[in-house]
């Protein structure tokens, strides 16, 4: 049991640090809206990268995307990062806002690259993909809170299902 109560700990710390990230990302997206060379212009004139900058050599991406999908993406994507972030730290239909969030990481590592400097090895500040660790501390959060109803499910049926074998045993 002490091996359970450590699991759910590790994995409550893991929801809430993402959580907290992608509302505190949503902040910010916000708060560097309308600035030059903010997240608002950022997503009207980047070209999507799909594997990286230069790769391969001499290749400067697709796009940008059509306003008709980049102006809603620039307005509803902090919004969908605060409230689906704050959803999943506070523990709230994880298992939907969880894939929502992979889904908008998915979307972002499309937009900036899987390798966003041209590099696999976290030698600078923009180098390192986070999405390489938060996809899957998501998927692992998702995964508990499905075991965990699951177990509570089996729980409910094995507590009724005494009540009712002791009840016809008098």
């Amino acid at each position: 049991m002490k091996y359970l109560l450590n699991l759910r700990m590790a994995v409550t710390v893991s929801r809430i640090t993402m959580g907290l990230f992608f509302f505190l990302s949503g902040i910010a997206n916000y708060l560097n809206f309308s600035v030059p060379n903010g997240f608002y212009q950022t997503v009207l004139t980047l070209k999507l990268q799909i594997i990286g900058p230069g790769i391969p050599p001499g290749w400067e991406g697709v796009g940008p995307l059509p306003w008709l999908f980049a102006i809603p993406y620039a307005w509803l994507l902090p919004l969908a990062e605060l409230v689906l972030g704050g959803l999943f730290a506070l523990n709230y239909w994880v298992r939907w806002t969880g894939l929502l969030l992979i889904l908008m990481t998915v979307s972002i590592v499309l937009a900036f690259g899987i390798v966003p400097a041209g590099t696999l090895f976290p030698n600078g500040v923009e180098s390192f993909n986070k999405a390489a660790l938060f996809i899957p501390l998501i998927w692992t959060c998702i995964a508990y809170d499905a075991y965990e109803q699951k177990m509570s499910r089996r729980r409910t049926q094995a507590a009724a299902d005494y009540t009712l074998s002791s009840s016809n045993d008098m």
